[in-house]
């Protein structure tokens, strides 16, 4: 289950108090507690286009059955490590997007700070295999790696596949 990090230091929440005031903060989050992802791809940096399909494959009912309800048209998958620091870089920074950032965790770890829906401040979301989180359109964000060395999701987008980012400029905004 993911963890929620507020301002007042690390706060592990249980999930129906993580949901609440991530619903509050209108960050849509669900749990998924079947994993399938294989063992074999923990701790991997990178992925080939052949095992990114297979993971696909193994989860496809579940990401179909989730688009279908949330209104999502494509998906694709993507894996974020030290092999990718262009990628790392693009997402560290903080930024928003004009449609919803959609992620499926698969495996590995990451942590979203997210700006809080009053504007006053962020709080940190850390998702795990298993979390599908919902960050809204055009809410400022950045993203890094969390003391795992990888992080495999599921992208899903309302149409067409893209990870176009507007730089949000913030100076209240620390990256740790």
């Amino acid at each position: 289950m993911a963890e929620l990090r507020l301002l007042g230091g690390l706060e592990t929440r249980k999930e129906i108090q993580l949901r609440s005031f991530l619903e509050e903060q209108g960050v849509y989050y669900e749990r998924w507690e079947e994993q399938l992802t294989p063992s074999s791809y923990e701790e991997r940096l990178l992925l080939t286009e052949e095992e990114k399909a297979g993971l696909l494959r193994i989860y496809e009912s579940s990401i179909a059955d989730f688009a279908e309800r949330k209104g999502y048209k494509q998906w694709d998958i993507v894996i974020l490590s030290e092999q990718t620091p262009d990628m790392l870089q693009k997402f560290g920074s903080l930024h928003y997007h004009l449609d919803d950032e959609v992620r499926i965790v698969l495996g590995g770890a990451g942590v979203f700070t997210i700006k809080d829906k009053a504007g006053t401040g962020y709080f940190e979301l850390t998702a795990l295999p298993g979390d599908v989180v919902v960050v809204p359109a055009h809410r400022p964000h950045a993203f890094r790696l969390s003391e795992r060395p990888q992080f495999i999701v599921v992208r899903l987008f309302e149409g067409e596949v893209s990870s176009f980012t507007y730089p949000a400029e913030d100076s209240t905004f620390v990256v740790n």
